[in-house]
């Protein structure tokens, strides 16, 4: 297995963050386990992206206190208390308002005398219910609880967010270190050619059809290997394709098309034949052609 690339794949970063699957999270735990390397570099971006948290994360504001000790009004219940402890229980199981009365029973004169009226009907009284000081605890509670869960799930948002950008970030850094580390293998393997006295380096200069383009040419005499490193040269358009042409004998010697996307590498081509006095460039429709279309000929270069 290539555990390089398997921490490379950025699924290690995802299982920090808690966005991969359920099997992917027991494949990262699973191979963890296995290779040292990887557990080191899953140990390493927990304690990245935790570094990252605690150096972000905001303290809640000083006026949430405030404001919720402002909405508990504790005032009536101590005056229940007072009452209680002085003895005076009136109102603890239910008050009668002010303006309130009770009907008086009402006397009716009959020829047996004097009898009470509605003596057995219910002396209706209306009552307001004393709401105890364990309530408004309960309640001051809940609402501290409802504002802290708020806060709470807006600073866990930001927390998300943040590692969402933390991980963009050490994925845009990877990008960079990926083309660093091809830039400078592109670099190493020109001068290896430059270097070395088995290769004929043949420079090939921009034609009347394009003269900013340049190519250079690595040619291996010995094996007749031929590497290219295109400098300059422009975007074929659709539906078209350079191709490579040595000069053998007076007769052009197909080796090779160039890839679409061949900058910042170094090309391999098809080995040419021995003798070979020139190295030229031409515009092709995609595929190649036996024989190179003149008219499209965008670089050329003599071997010296």
């Amino acid at each position: 297995m290539n555990i390089q690339a398997y921490i490379e794949s950025g699924i290690l970063e995802e299982y920090v963050l808690g966005t991969v699957s359920p099997q992917e999270k027991q494949e990262v735990e699973c191979m963890s386990h296995i290779y040292p390397e990887i557990k080191e570099e899953l140990m390493r971006t927990e304690n990245a992206l935790e570094e990252y948290a605690l150096k972000h994360q905001t303290p809640p504001p000083a006026s949430l206190k405030e404001s919720i000790f402002a909405m508990m009004n504790f005032d009536s219940a101590g005056e229940i208390n007072n009452d209680t402890q002085n003895g005076d229980t009136t109102g603890t199981q239910e008050e009668v308002r002010a303006n309130d009365s009770i009907e008086a029973p009402r006397v009716m004169e009959t020829d047996g005398g004097r009898v009470i009226g509605d003596a057995f009907e219910r002396v209706v009284v209306e009552t307001r219910e004393v709401t105890p000081l364990w309530a408004k605890v309960a309640a001051a509670a809940a609402i501290l609880l409802a504002l802290f869960a708020g806060w709470s799930a807006t600073q866990i948002s930001g927390y998300k967010s943040s590692n969402e950008q933390l991980a963009a970030e050490v994925g845009s850094m990877r990008g960079e270190m990926e083309g660093m580390k091809n830039n400078l293998a592109y670099t190493e393997s020109l001068a290896g050619m430059y270097r070395n006295p088995q290769y004929k380096v043949v420079k090939m200069a921009g034609m009347p059809k394009s003269p900013e383009s340049s190519v250079a040419a690595f040619w291996n005499q010995q094996t007749n290997e031929v590497m290219l490193d295109v400098q300059n040269l422009p975007v074929a358009p659709a539906g078209k394709q350079y191709q490579l042409w040595t000069i053998v004998d007076d007769k052009p010697v197909d080796i090779g098309m160039l890839d679409k996307d061949f900058a910042g590498k170094v090309l391999k081509m098809k080995s040419t034949k021995p003798g070979a006095v020139a190295f030229a460039i031409t515009l092709e429709k995609e595929g190649g052609v036996p024989s190179p279309t003149m008219e499209e000929m965008y670089v050329m270069g003599k071997v010296s």
